[in-house]
């Protein structure tokens, strides 16, 4: 990865070819204001959340997270007929089941 020094007034007037041009050739941006480092610009290299960001492991959900896994590989799943859960309520009342 290529890091490049770049004055704050530069970054707002080319963030759009600069994120192209970072996310093309792997560049590394430091914003400067007054000579001073205030943040870093990195590029995101492959979809580092994936599609499935609503069911990653997390430490607030490791208790679910467990659980769900331990309910999986005893088979004990659950299909849901969406068409059928027109309100909050009726979602809330599918989960407690």
């Amino acid at each position: 990865m290529t890091t490049e020094l770049i004055s704050l007034n530069e970054y707002r007037k080319n963030i759009s070819t600069l994120w192209k041009k970072a996310q093309q050739q792997n560049i590394k941006y430091v914003v400067l204001s007054h000579s001073r480092p205030i943040f870093e610009v990195n590029p995101v290299l492959d979809n580092t959340v994936g599609n499935d960001w609503d069911i990653q492991y997390t430490p607030k959900n490791h208790k679910a997270w467990i659980q769900a896994k331990k309910e999986l590989s005893e088979g004990k799943t659950t299909n849901i007929d969406f068409s059928k859960i027109k309100t909050e309520d009726d979602f809330i009342s599918l989960i407690k089941s």
